[in-house]
């Protein structure tokens, strides 16, 4: 037994297939399922079931593969933890991040963080919080930058910042005459949602349901950007986070009432080493992204 063999076996079980896990793990199919044949016949168990077209996991399979991954994890950690000088967060390191915080906030960053952390190469991902959490959890992303939800609870969380929803409106929308805009004001109008997998729609519908506000927009959009757009062209409401909230021709935000807020925190798996590290960079994280929210109050 070795740990090629328990990463083959995390990959089949992620794919579903012996070649497409194989070609993930960058060997042939024969070698991958030629060790993993070794490996239940050392253990003594079958830990796929092979008969039908997509290969699936039987019961105790099911059970090693919790192990496994436990397994896989510690290993990742001691790599790290050999890897690490006294420069703790030395090095590649990718960070995933929300497609409704990434074009707003990243441009105020990247610079200055690169001159604060020069020993440090960062690559920022966009990734949905689903994908975000799967890849977290898989060490394909050392930390993240997102909003706080329940799925959260296993892993290592700082926060950030707080985070304003507004109501983005026409220059011809009625509701444009509005200093703040009440939840129940918006019952009956086309509210723009983003596509499911947004948190930020999640969220968003959370405190229309809570107000008694109908949900019913005729067109869901992969990008706020998108959604701005229609609403610029007197097609419909939508919700925006205060940071891109930036000037756009014939389209105005209101506050609304009683005060809709997100928490935006910094993530990491709970086992990542030299966490003093992690909280030096989510300092100031958190500094420049206050510096950004507040600039965004002059709008």
């Amino acid at each position: 037994m070795n740990l090629k063999d328990l990463e083959y076996v995390k990959a089949v079980a992620h794919y579903k297939h012996f070649r497409k896990a194989a070609d993930a793990c960058f060997v042939s199919q024969p070698t991958l399922s030629g060790q993993i044949k070794k490996l239940e016949q050392e253990l003594g168990v079958i830990i796929f079931d092979r008969s039908t077209k997509h290969v699936t996991l039987t019961a105790k399979g099911e059970r090693l593969l919790t192990q496994i991954a436990v397994v896989l994890e510690q290993t990742q950690i001691l790599k790290e933890l050999a890897a690490t000088s006294n420069e703790p967060l030395q090095g590649k390191l990718t960070i995933g991040i929300i497609p409704t915080i990434a074009p707003y906030l990243l441009p105020t960053l990247l610079t200055s963080m690169k001159a604060a952390f020069i020993n440090s190469q960062f690559s920022f991902t966009e990734m949905q919080t689903t994908t975000i959490l799967a890849a977290l959890e898989s060490g394909e992303v050392d930390f993240a930058i997102l909003a706080d939800v329940p799925e959260l609870k296993s892993y290592h969380t700082i926060d950030l910042y707080k985070e304003d929803f507004l109501v983005a409106v026409s220059s011809d929308n009625a509701l444009c005459k509005h200093k703040k805009v009440a939840l129940q004001d918006l019952q009956g109008c086309n509210l723009l949602m983003l596509s499911d997998g947004h948190c930020f729609k999640d969220q968003a519908q959370q405190f229309c349901f809570s107000a008694g506000v109908d949900v019913s927009s005729q067109y869901q959009g992969n990008s706020l950007e998108t959604l701005l757009a229609l609403v610029a062209m007197d097609d419909g409401i939508t919700f925006v986070p205060k940071l891109a909230a930036i000037p756009r021709v014939g389209i105005h935000y209101l506050p609304i009432f009683p005060n809709q807020q997100r928490n935006i925190v910094f993530a990491c798996r709970k086992h990542y080493p030299h966490l003093s590290g992690v909280e030096q960079l989510a300092q100031w994280l958190s500094a420049h992204s206050n510096l950004r929210a507040k600039l965004s109050e002059a709008l």
